[in-house]
């Protein structure tokens, strides 16, 4: 009879410390990577709509951007505008089509708000007509307010610029 008791109380135990604790903030932070993820896929949707205008709310005006070109520093909120409204200029029929979504970490392993996707882009080069295809991988830190403050591009940009240019 000790036995079963020792084994249920040892059995409940377990249960409670792997349930969730929404009073250690692990709740807030799945909330916030979900507040966040909506604002990242807004953020492609309009890219992919070439409506840069409508992105600008999404952005903290002190955002720092990562470029995938090789040796590029990270540009601020009006040349990160500039740089996107290029891309929109130089592509057409932009897609991007997620493979994965995935909540980012700290240091120590913890979920922190912020957003990865991997997937491929898809667009036709408006000079030659040519249709470039990239496998991407993207993360975005967010401030307090949900904006847009940290976004790193990982893909080849040169080989997506040599493609869109290649001769037929």
């Amino acid at each position: 009879m000790k036995k079963n008791l020792l084994y249920n109380l040892a059995a409940l135990l377990f249960l409670f410390s792997c349930a969730e604790n929404t009073s250690s903030g692990v709740n807030a932070t799945n909330e916030l990577y979900e507040k966040n993820l909506v604002t990242a896929k807004k953020f492609f949707e309009l890219f992919s709509s070439e409506d840069a205008e409508a992105q600008k709310p999404l952005i903290c005006p002190g955002v720092t951007h990562y470029s995938p070109f090789i040796g590029s520093e990270g540009s601020k909120y009006d040349e990160f505008l500039a740089n996107n409204k290029q891309w929109m200029d130089n592509f057409d029929d932009i897609t991007y089509t997620p493979t994965s979504w995935t909540p980012g970490a700290d240091a120590d392993g913890k979920s922190n708000g912020e957003v990865k996707t991997y997937g491929t882009w898809t667009a036709k080069s408006v000079a030659t007509g040519n249709v470039i295809t990239v496998r991407a991988h993207h993360y975005f830190t967010f401030n307090g307010s949900g904006q847009i403050h940290e976004i790193g591009d990982f893909f080849d940009a040169t080989g997506v610029m040599a493609q869109a240019m290649a001769t037929k």
